[in-house]
C-alpha cells in the first residue's frame, strides 16, 4: 500500500489520504483448477524525471519577494535601454587640431575612462554581492539587500552606457577601436540581463545558472577594461588569484570528506544529519567564493570588489568552523577530529593566502624606496610621542623605538654612500646620515632627562621639540622616498574618492523617482552638479601625476585638486545622507545610503593624504603658478596660428554667448586674485602670496578657455584675431606680475621692487580691460559712449545758437526725443539680457536718440531759462552714461551683486529726468493744457521701463535717491 500527499495552492482545501490498493474479492473459479506457478518479483525501478516547477505550483512570493521582483523589472528596463543606446557613437562636432582641442579631446578620454573603469567596478562588486546574498536559504535572504546590489548593477550600467558612446566617438578617428570598444559594452550588458533573469525569485533557475551568469559578467568586465586600456591586473595577478581560490576549494573538499568519515560514524542520526548539512554549507561556501573571485578580478584594484571577496571568504571561514563544530559534537574518536581539525587549518591557510594575494596587490607589491619602513616607522612613532604629552613613561618607550627606527635608516643612508658612484651624491647622502644622527643623539638625551624626571613637563616638552626636530630631520634626510610614497598614496585617496563620488552621483539619480521631499532631492542635485564638475579635475590630477612623477607642477595640481574636492564632497555627502529617509524605494535607499557612507570614507582617506602630500612637497604654489600661466599663453598663441589657418573650432558646449559671459564674470576674478598677490607680495608673506598666485593661475585658465571660445565661436575674424592678441597680452603681463612678486618676496621692504610690481600691475589691468572690451557688443556700447560724450561737448560752450523754431515747435521735438529716448532706455535694458547682437543694436540706437533729444533740449533752451535747462542736460547726459555702463557691465557678468538693481536704477533716472525736463519747460509755456496729456504719454513709456522686471531690494531707494536729487535741480 502506499500513500499520497498532495499540496496545491491553486485552491483551498485540506490534504486527503487515500489508498491505491482496493481490497480482494473472493470467486470461485469459472475453469476450475488451475495450475500454480512461483517466480520472483522484479527488481524495482525507478524513474527521475528533472525539469522545472511549474509556477502554479509554487508557494507564493512574499512581500519583500514582490519587491524584488518590481527592482528587478525596473532594472531589466534601465538594462534594456541601455543596450539600445549602445547602438551607436555619440555625434560629436569637428574639433580642432590646435593644442587646446588636444588637450580637450585627452582630457575627455581619461574623464570617460574612469567613469568607465569606476562604473565596471561597482557592476562587479554588485554582481559579487548578489553571488553572497543569495547563496544561503531563501527563507533568510536579505532581498532589500539583493535589490541594493542590482540597483547598482542597472544604475552604473546606465551611466556607464553613456561614458561609452563618448569614448567611442573620441577614439573613432584616431584608433578604430570604436566597433570593439561599443561590442564589448553589450556584451557586459547582456550577461546583466541574463542575471536579472536569473536571480528572479519566481524564474526556479538552479543555482550554477547564477553563478554562470556572474561569471560570465566579470569576463565580460575584462574584457571592456582591456578595450578601454584599463585593465590594471596583469594576467598573471588574475592567474594567481584564481588558483589560489581553487586551492581554497580543493581544501574544504577535503576537510568535507573528513567530515563525511565523521558522519559515517556517528550515532545519533540527528548529529549525523548535522555534520552533514554542515559539509554540505562548507562546499558551497567554497563554490561562492570562487565565483566571486571570477567576478572582481578584472576589478579587483577597486576597494568594494575586494571587500566582496573578503566577505566571501568570511563565510567560507564560518562554515568552517561550523562543519568543525559539528564533527566535535558527533564523536569523540580522536584521530577523526584530528583529522578534521588538520584540513580545517589547511582551508584556513589557503584562504590567508588568497586575502594576502588581494591586499598585496592594493599595495602594489612593492615598498616605495630602500627607506620606506624606517621613514614609516619614525613618522608613526613621532605621532605617538606628540599625542602622549603628559605620559612621561609612554614617551621615553616609543623614544626607544624611534632611536631605533633612526639607527636603522641612518646605517641604510651609509650603505648606499658607500656604493653611490656619483661623488656628489654620495656627500648628499653622507651629509643628511649625520643630520639624523644628530638629531637622533638629541632625541635620545632629551628620553634620559623625561626618563630620570618623569614629572618634570619641561623634560617631556624638551622630548617632544627633539622629537620634532627629528621628524624634520628624517623628512630632509629621506625627502624623495618619503614623496614619492605620499604621492602615490595621494594618487590612490584621489582616485577612489572620484570613484566613489561618481558611484554617488549615480545612486542619486537612480533614487530622484522615489525621493518624495522636493527640497531635499533639489539640494542634492545641485550638490551632484557641483561634484560633477570637481571630478574631471581630480582625475586630470592623478593622470598628469602619474604621466609625470618628478614634474613638481603636477604633483601640486593633483593636491590642489584633492583640495578644492573636498567641500563639495562634504556637502554631497551631506545631501545625500539627508535624502536616504524621504527616497520611498528601500533597495534605492539603501543603495545610497552606502554610497554616501563610502564618499565620506574616502574623502577622509583624500583628506589626510593631500594634507601630507603637500608637508612633504614644500611650498611650491608660485612656480607651479608661473609655469601653469605660460602654458596658457602657450596654447592661446597655438590657438591664433589655428585661426589664421581657419582651422579654429569651438569645442563642444561652447557658444558665443556662454564664452563670453564666463570670459566676462571670469575678469573680475583675476583682478580680485592679483589685488590679493599684490598686497601678499608687499608684505613679504610667502604662504599667502603662492595662494594668491595659485587662485590666479586658476582664474587665468578660465580666461582662457573663455577667450579661446569667443574667438572660435565669432563669424567676424578681426574680432576673432583681436580677442586671442589681448588675451596672450594678459597672459604674458600675468607671467610678469606673478615672477615680480616672486622676486619681491626676497626683498619685502625694496622700493625699487614694489614700483616693478605696481607698474606691471597696472599694464596686466589695462590687458584685462582690453580683453573684455573684446567682446562681441562691447566695442558698440564704448562707441555709444563715445558718441554721447561727444554730443554733450555742445553744452559745454558759453552761449547757445539762437533758436530757429517757434516755442510749440520746439515743445512737440523735446516731447518727441524725450519719449523717444525713454523707449530706447527700455530697449537698452532688455538687450542686457540677450544676445551680443541685440545690446550693439539698443546701445546704437540709444545714441541717435540721445542725440536728438540733446539737441531738441538745446532749441528748446532758446525759449526758456539756458542755465537750468542745460543743467539738466547735463545730468541727462551723465544719467545715460551710467546707462550704458551698468547694461554693458550686466551682459558681461550677468550674475554679478546687484547689477540688475544698478540697470533699474539707471534707465528709472533717464526716464524721470527727461519728464523733469519737458515739465520745467511746459511749466514756462503759455499752452497748460497740454502738460498733463504730455506728461502721461513720456511717464506711460517711464512705466513700461521700470514694469521689466521685478525690483530687487534697494532698487526703489536708489530710485528715491534719484528723484530725490533731481528735483533739487528742477525749476
Amino acid at each position: 500500500m502506499s500513500t499520497i500527499l498532495q499540496q496545491q495552492f491553486n485552491r483551498v482545501g485540506r490534504v486527503e489520504h487515500g489508498s491505491v490498493a482496493l481490497p480482494g474479492v473472493i470467486r470461485s473459479g469459472s475453469i476450475g483448477t488451475e495450475s500454480l506457478s512461483m517466480g520472483t518479483m522484479p527488481s524495482a525501478q525507478q524513474q527521475v524525471i528533472m525539469g522545472q516547477m511549474h509556477r502554479g505550483h509554487m508557494p507564493p512570493l512574499s512581500s519583500a519577494q514582490q519587491a524584488l521582483m518590481g527592482t528587478i523589472n525596473t532594472s531589466m528596463q534601465a538594462v534594456q535601454q541601455a543596450q539600445a543606446d549602445l547602438g551607436e557613437v555619440d555625434n560629436l562636432p569637428p574639433l580642432g587640431q590646435d593644442m587646446a582641442s588636444k588637450v580637450w579631446i585627452q582630457n575627455k578620454v581619461d574623464e570617460s575612462k574612469h567613469e568607465i573603469h569606476s562604473q565596471v567596478d561597482a557592476i562587479t562588486a554588485g554582481t559579487a554581492s548578489v553571488v553572497n546574498l543569495t547563496a544561503g536559504d531563501p527563507t533568510d535572504t536579505d532581498y532589500t539587500a539583493v535589490g541594493c546590489a542590482i540597483t547598482t548593477i542597472s544604475s552604473n550600467l546606465t551611466e556607464m552606457s553613456k561614458g561609452v558612446k563618448l569614448l567611442a566617438a573620441l577614439i573613432e578617428d584616431d584608433t578604430g577601436g570604436s566597433n570593439d570598444l561599443m561590442g564589448a559594452a553589450r556584451n557586459l550588458a547582456g550577461a546583466v540581463s541574463d542575471l536579472l533573469k536569473a536571480v528572479e525569485p519566481a524564474s526556479g533557475e538552479p543555482r550554477q545558472t547564477v553563478l554562470s551568469a556572474a561569471g560570465s559578467i566579470g569576463q565580460a568586465s575584462g574584457d571592456l577594461l582591456l578595450q578601454i586600456g584599463e585593465n590594471e591586473s596583469d594576467e598573471r595577478f588574475q592567474e594567481v588569484l584564481m588558483n589560489l581560490a581553487k586551492a581554497v576549494a580543493n581544501a574544504a573538499a577535503m576537510m568535507v570528506l573528513k567530515a563525511k568519515n565523521v558522519a559515517q560514524v556517528a550515532d545519533d542520526t540527528v548529529l549525523q544529519n548535522r555534520v552533514i548539512a554542515a559539509a554540505t554549507q562548507c562546499a558551497l561556501s567554497t563554490s561562492q567564493l570562487v565565483a566571486c573571485a571570477k567576478v572582481v578580478s578584472p576589478t579587483i584594484s577597486s576597494p568594494v570588489c575586494q571587500e566582496q571577496l573578503i566577505e566571501a571568504g568570511k563565510l567560507v571561514d564560518r562554515s568552517v568552523e561550523a562543519c568543525v563544530q559539528a564533527c566535535l559534537s558527533a564523536t569523540v574518536d580522536g584521530e577523526m577530529l584530528k583529522q578534521v581539525s588538520a584540513a580545517a587549518s589547511v582551508v584556513s591557510q589557503a584562504l590567508g593566502d588568497l586575502l594576502e594575494h588581494v591586499c598585496h596587490y592594493s599595495s602594489h607589491g612593492e615598498p616605495i624606496g630602500r627607506y620606506d619602513q624606517a621613514t614609516d616607522t619614525i613618522m608613526t612613532v613621532t605621532e605617538s610621542i606628540f599625542s602622549s604629552m603628559g605620559d612621561a613613561g609612554e614617551m621615553v618607550r616609543q623614544a626607544r623605538v624611534l632611536a631605533q627606527a633612526t639607527s636603522d635608516l641612518v646605517n641604510a643612508m651609509r650603505s648606499d654612500a658607500e656604493v653611490e658612484v656619483d661623488v656628489d651624491n654620495s656627500k648628499k647622502l653622507l651629509a643628511a646620515a649625520k643630520l639624523l644622527a644628530d638629531a637622533t643623539a638629541r632625541m635620545v638625551e632629551a628620553a634620559k632627562g623625561a626618563a630620570a624626571y618623569p614629572e618634570n613637563e619641561d623634560q617631556q616638552q624638551r622630548l617632544r621639540e627633539a622629537a620634532e626636530g627629528l621628524r624634520v630631520a628624517t623628512n630632509a634626510a629621506a625627502q624623495n622616498a618619503i614623496k614619492k610614497k605620499l604621492i602615490n598614496r595621494l594618487e590612490n585617496a584621489a582616485k577612489q574618492a572620484a570613484a566613489a563620488a561618481t558611484q554617488t552621483i549615480a545612486a542619486s539619480q537612480n533614487a530622484a523617482a522615489s525621493n518624495k521631499n522636493t527640497a531635499a532631492h533639489q539640494q542634492l542635485v545641485q550638490s551632484c552638479k557641483a561634484m560633477a564638475d570637481h571630478i574631471p579635475r581630480l582625475v586630470q590630477g592623478v593622470r598628469g601625476s602619474q604621466a609625470q612623477p618628478e614634474d613638481l607642477t603636477t604633483q601640486l595640481a593633483l593636491i590642489i585638486a584633492s583640495q578644492n574636492f573636498l567641500q563639495p564632497g562634504s556637502k554631497m555627502v551631506t545631501s545625500a545622507k539627508s535624502s536616504v529617509p524621504t527616497v520611498m524605494d528601500q533597495a534605492a535607499a539603501m543603495q545610497l545610503g552606502q554610497c554616501a557612507k563610502n564618499l565620506a570614507t574616502s574623502l577622509a582617506e583624500l583628506r589626510t593624504a593631500a594634507q601630507k602630500a603637500h608637508e612633504a612637497c614644500g611650498p611650491m604654489e608660485i612656480h607651479s603658478a608661473l609655469t601653469a600661466v605660460q602654458t596658457l599663453k602657450a596654447e592661446l598663441q597655438d590657438a591664433k596660428m589655428a585661426d589664421i589657418d581657419m582651422q579654429l573650432k569651438p569645442l563642444p558646449g561652447e557658444s558665443l554667448e556662454k564664452c563670453a559671459q564666463d570670459l566676462g564674470s571670469t575678469s573680475k576674478s583675476v583682478g580680485s586674485s592679483m589685488a590679493q598677490l599684490l598686497t601678499c607680495a608687499a608684505q613679504g608673506n610667502e604662504h599667502y602670496t603662492g595662494l594668491a598666485a595659485r587662485e590666479t593661475a586658476q582664474a587665468l585658465k578660465t580666461l582662457a578657455q573663455a577667450a579661446r571660445g569667443v574667438a572660435a565661436s565669432t563669424t567676424n575674424p578681426q574680432a576673432a584675431a583681436a580677442m586671442l592678441d589681448s588675451a596672450c597680452d594678459v597672459m604674458e603681463g600675468s607671467a610678469m606680475l606673478i615672477h615680480e612678486a616672486k622676486q619681491a618676496l626676497v626683498s619685502p621692504g625694496d622700493a625699487e621692487s614694489q614700483q616693478r610690481l605696481a607698474q606691471v600691475a597696472k599694464a596686466v589691468s589695462h590687458s584685462l580691460n582690453n580683453c573684455v572690451n573684446c567682446l562681441p557688443g562691447q566695442k558698440d556700447v564704448d562707441m555709444a559712449l563715445r558718441s554721447i560724450g561727444e554730443a554733450s561737448k555742445k553744452l559745454l560752450g558759453e552761449t547757445l545758437p539762437p533758436s530757429t523754431k517757434s516755442f510749440q515747435e520746439a515743445q512737440g521735438e523735446l516731447n518727441q526725443t524725450a519719449a523717444d529716448l525713454n523707449q530706447s532706455a527700455g530697449g537698452v535694458v532688455h538687450a542686457s539680457r540677450g544676445s551680443s547682437t541685440q545690446l550693439a543694436d539698443a546701445s546704437g540706437k540709444f545714441s541717435e536718440d540721445f542725440d536728438e533729444f540733446l539737441d531738441a533740449g538745446i532749441e528748446m533752451a532758446g525759449h526758456t531759462k539756458q542755465i537750468q535747462v542745460i543743467g539738466n542736460l547735463k545730468n541727462i547726459s551723465m544719467a545715460s552714461s551710467k546707462l550704458l555702463l551698468a547694461a554693458k557691465s550686466l551682459s558681461v557678468d550677468p550674475g554679478a551683486a546687484n547689477a540688475k538693481n544698478l540697470l533699474a536704477a539707471a534707465a528709472r533716472c533717464v526716464t524721470e529726468m527727461s519728464d523733469w525736463l519737458t515739465e520745467a519747460c511746459w511749466n514756462s509755456a503759455e499752452k497748460r493744457g497740454e502738460r498733463g496729456r504730455r506728461r502721461g504719454e513720456t511717464r506711460g513709456t517711464q512705466s513700461t521701463i521700470l514694469d521689466l522686471e521685478p525690483m530687487e531690494p534697494g532698487t526703489l531707494c536708489l530710485c528715491n535717491g534719484a528723484e530725490r536729487w533731481s528735483k533739487c535741480l528742477s525749476f
